[in-house]
C-alpha cells in the first residue's frame, strides 16, 4: 500500500523474487511526497554533522547504483558550496574528505580558492568568498523515478493500480483480507494477502489505524517548499549551496532554462495531500539567495513552486532538521510489515530490507530473482546505446534528444511513432515538453488517468511554469477527453480543478515576492 518511491521500489523487488504483488495508491503513482522532493539523488553528506554515517555511507553509494541503472535519470551535476573564512573552508574541506572515504568509488572533489571560485561560479563575485568545495551530485526527475520503478514492478509480474483506496483490512493468522474501491469508478474490490505492507509515506499513520485500531500516531510531518525562477533572473552554471538566516542548507539549481531553490524545514500539521505555499516560507528562500548573492529576485520572477511533506518518525524534543532521516521499519501485528521515514536516494536498499521482512513475517518462499541493481524499464548507457542505434531519426533534432533524455530506452517507440506521423510531433498546447505522441504514451502506457497526472507528474510543466500549464490546460483536456472517454463535464471539472490550484500555488508564491 503506497505508489511512491518506497512502495514502488518494494513492489520491483518483491516481484523480482517471484513473489505475486500487487501495488496500490488511492491517487496518482508519487502523488504526494515522491513527486514533490528537492529532485536530488544525493549523498546527505549534511547528515554527517549530525553524525549519522551509516546513512552517508548507504546514500553515496547508492548515487552510483542508481546512476547505472538509470542514466537518464541521475544526471550529474557540479554543486558549488561557498564559504566565508579561512575556517569555514576547512570545515568544507574536512566534510569532503570524510565524504569521499564513505563514497564507493572515493569520488573526486575540488577545493577552490577565491579567484577560482568566482570564475567557476561568476554570480559570486564581489561577495566575499574565501573559497568553495566542488563537487558531484546527481539531478532527477522524482516523479519519473517512481513511474519507471513501478513499470519496472509490472514487468517483472506485479498489478499495479492508482486510484484504488483500501478504506479496512482485516488481520488474520493466515493473511489479510482488504477492502478498497475504485476511486474514479464504481467499482469495490476484496482482496486477500498473505502479507501488506504499510509503505503510505503520509498516510502512515492512517493505514496503520486501519490494521490495528489501537496504534498511536507515530509520524511527525515536515513541510519543504520549492520555488522555480526565471533563469535570467538567477543565471547560475551550476548548483549552488545559499546562506540560511538559520545556518540551514539551501541551495539553488539551474535546470531547463530555469532555476529552482529549495528547500524549507518546518513542522506541518494539515492534509498531506496537498500542502499550502507559506509566504514565510518562501521568503525565507528569496531571502537566501539575497545573502549569498546580494540578488533580490522579483514577483514577476516566480514561474512555479510545488511544497511537499517529509514522513519522519516523530522525535519529541528535537529540532525539525534534527529528527533523521533513516528509515524505520517493523512488522506486526499480524501479517503487517511497515516502512516509514527513508530518503529517496536509498529507496532501493530500503525495499530488500521491507522484502526481507516480509518473507520472514508471513513465510513466503520468494526466489533468488535477478540482482537489485538490475537497470529499470529505461535502460542502462549501454542498453541505451543499443537501442540508439536502430531507433528512427526526426527532423526536430531537439525534440529527438529531449525524448531521450526523459524515457531512455523506452523512446524509440515515440520516435517510429512521430516518424511515421509528424502531426503526433506536435507541441500539446503549446508545451515544449509534451508532444501529441507522449500524451497517447502516457495515457495507454504509463498510467495517467488525469490532467493533474499528466500536467504536474507524467511531465513537470505545472511545477516549472505555472502559467504555461494553465494555459495548455484545456487543449490537453480535450485530447485527454478523447483517449478517456471523459464527458463534457468531466472535461470542464478536471481543467477547473487543475487551473484552480495551480493558480493559487503561484499566487501565494509570487504575493510573499512582493
Amino acid at each position: 500500500m503506497g505508489g511512491g518511491i518506497t512502495g514502488a521500489g518494494v513492489a520491483r523487488e518483491a516481484s523480482a523474487r517471484g513473489l505475486s504483488t500487487l501495488l496500490l495508491d488511492r491517487g496518482d503513482f508519487a502523488g504526494g511526497t515522491s513527486s514533490r522532493s528537492s529532485k536530488l539523488i544525493h549523498g546527505g553528506i549534511r547528515y554527517l554533522a549530525q553524525g549519522d554515517v551509516a546513512l552517508v555511507r548507504e546514500a553515496s553509494r547508492e548515487r552510483a547504483v542508481l546512476h547505472r541503472m538509470a542514466p537518464h535519470l541521475a544526471v550529474p551535476i557540479n554543486v558549488v558550496s561557498p564559504a566565508r573564512s579561512k575556517a569555514g573552508m576547512a570545515k568544507l574541506a574536512a566534510g569532503m574528505w570524510a565524504f569521499r572515504r564513505l563514497s564507493a568509488d572515493g569520488e573526486d572533489y575540488k577545493v577552490l580558492g577565491s579567484r577560482q571560485t568566482v570564475e567557476f561560479e561568476p554570480l559570486l563575485a564581489g561577495r566575499g568568498i574565501a573559497g568553495s568545495v566542488v563537487f558531484r551530485e546527481y539531478l532527477t526527475d522524482d516523479a519519473r523515478l517512481v513511474l519507471e520503478t513501478v513499470l519496472s514492478a509490472v514487468a517483472s509480474g506485479t498489478v499495479a493500480l492508482n486510484y484504488t483506496e483500501v478504506n479496512g483490512i482485516e488481520m488474520g493468522e493466515a493473511g489479510a483480507i482488504l477492502s478498497a474501491r475504485d476511486v474514479l469508478g464504481a467499482d469495490d474490490l476484496v482482496i486477500r494477502a498473505r502479507c501488506v505492507v504499510n509503505a503510505a509515506g503520509p498516510w502512515f499513520d492512517e493505514v496503520a489505524g486501519l490494521a490495528d485500531a489501537s496504534q498511536r500516531p507515530r509520524l511527525q510531518l515536515t513541510r519543504g517548499i520549492h520555488v522555480v525562477v526565471k533563469g535570467e533572473a538567477l543565471p547560475l552554471a551550476s548548483m549552488l549551496a545559499l546562506r540560511t538566516s538559520d545556518n540551514r542548507t539551501a541551495f539553488a539549481l539551474p535546470r531547463g532554462g530555469a532555476c529552482y531553490l529549495g528547500t524549507t524545514d518546518t513542522l506541518y500539521e494539515g492534509d498531506p495531500a496537498e500542502p499550502d505555499i507559506e509566504g514565510a516560507d518562501v521568503a525565507y528562500l528569496l531571502d537566501a539567495v539575497e545573502e549569498t548573492l546580494g540578488l533580490r529576485l522579483r514577483a514577476d520572477d516566480l514561474l512555479g513552486c510545488w511544497a511537499g511533506v517529509r514522513p519522519l518518525m516523530a522525535a519529541p524534543g528535537r529540532k525539525v532538521s534534527e529528527i533523521s532521516r533513516r528509515d524505520e521499519l517493523s512488522s506486526g501485528p499480524g501479517p503487517l510489515v511497515s516502512i516509514a521515514g527513508g530518503k529517496l536516494t536509498t529507496f532501493r536498499r530500503m525495499a530488500e530490507r521491507v522484502v526481507d521482512a516480509a518473507v520472514k513475517q508471513a513465510d513466503l518462499k520468494p526466489s533468488a530473482g535477478p540482482p537489485g541493481d538490475t537497470p529499470l524499464v529505461g535502460g542502462s548507457a549501454d542498453q541505451q546505446l543499443e537501442a540508439r542505434a536502430r531507433a528512427a531519426r526526426l527532423d526536430d533534432s531537439e525534440l529527438e534528444q529531449r525524448l531521450w533524455a526523459v524515457y531512455g530506452a523506452r523512446a524509440p517507440g515515440l520516435l517510429r511513432c512521430i516518424a511515421d506521423d509528424p502531426a503526433r510531433g506536435e507541441a500539446v498546447g503549446g508545451l515544449k515538453d509534451l508532444t501529441l505522441a507522449e500524451l497517447e504514451h502516457c495515457v495507454e502506457q504509463e498510467m495517467a488517468l488525469t490532467l493533474d497526472d499528466l500536467l504536474r507528474r507524467r511531465v513537470r510543466t505545472a511545477m516549472f511554469d505555472a502559467e504555461a500549464a494553465m494555459a495548455a490546460a484545456p487543449e490537453a483536456a480535450r485530447a485527454l477527453a478523447v483517449r478517456l472517454g471523459w464527458d463534457d463535464d468531466r472535461r470542464r471539472r478536471e481543467v477547473d480543478v487543475f487551473v484552480s490550484r495551480t493558480r493559487a500555488q503561484i499566487s501565494a508564491a509570487r504575493d510573499a515576492a512582493k
